[in-house]
């Protein structure tokens, strides 16, 4: 959430600047004894169903979240009992099933990626952003040999790109750095640095926008939570220290965003 904010700041900027108008597992239920009759007496009686191992949650939100891509319907839409739907779903998930891939593990798995932030069980994560705007990580993918170590380091594109030019605006990029910890302490845990801040304006790629240099090294964070190649869970606390998810959803090569 602080990424966001960090950009939407930008976003205002230079809208001042254009003077333009750029906004506890549920109890089993087990069935009831019934005393046995001279007909079901040759019949056991059936044993409990066994607890949730999260496959309805991720089955009905992978589903739901490529029904939303597909249609191009943002999270931020979504009429308020979807998002619970959705909310529980997710929360459900990441209770009641461990990470596919171990969350120190990531690393190989991310790079060379595009990473969409697809849904956030909090709010004012996608309230916060522009009209029309959508976050994407662009995870680089370098090739230098250190002895398979150059995944827990590297460069990132952290983008706001707009689905409607405003003012010829396209996107707005975050040229950073990153460093992903694969120790026991905060495994997955993903600390970019800004660097530079560029824009696409009226045609023109990559304009560096000299006036945010105060940006410049500025870090934020992204904890994994949850892994599983597709979907990437992340987990934050908003201003009152409540606990919330976002979910990164993998973005296809061919798809316009990365176009």
């Amino acid at each position: 959430k602080t990424s966001v904010l960090v950009l939407m700041t930008i976003v205002l900027t230079m809208t001042q600047c254009t003077q333009s108008f750029l906004t506890t597992a549920p109890p089993l239920h087990h069935d009831s004894y019934q005393s046995p009759s001279s007909a079901s007496s040759l019949h056991a009686k059936k044993s409990s169903p066994p607890p949730s191992s999260g496959q309805f949650e991720l089955q009905e939100l992978r589903a739901q979240l490529q029904t939303m891509k597909t249609k191009s319907i943002s999270s931020r839409y979504l009429a308020p009992e979807k998002r619970t739907e959705l909310s529980s779903y997710l929360t459900s998930l990441v209770s009641k099933a461990p990470s596919p891939i171990s969350k120190r593990s990531i690393g190989p798995y991310i790079k060379g990626k595009t990473w969409r932030l697809a849904f956030s069980t909090e709010q004012a994560t996608l309230n916060d952003l522009p009209f029309g705007a959508t976050v994407f990580l662009r995870i680089k993918d370098n090739d230098d040999d250190d002895g398979g170590e150059s995944y827990k380091k590297g460069e990132l594109d952290y983008v706001l790109k707009f689905s409607k030019r405003v003012w010829g605006l396209s996107e707005l990029v975050a040229k950073c750095t990153y460093e992903l910890d694969t120790s026991a302490v905060n495994p997955g845990l993903l600390t970019f640095i800004y660097q530079n801040i560029q824009t696409d304006m009226f045609g023109m790629k990559n304009l560096p926008i000299g006036f945010f240099g105060l940006l410049k090294d500025r870090g934020t964070f992204l904890e994994t939570i949850w892994f599983d190649g597709q979907m990437w869970v992340d987990r934050g606390f908003n201003d009152g220290g409540m606990e919330y998810y976002n979910v990164y959803w993998l973005e296809d090569e061919e798809d316009e965003w990365n176009q």
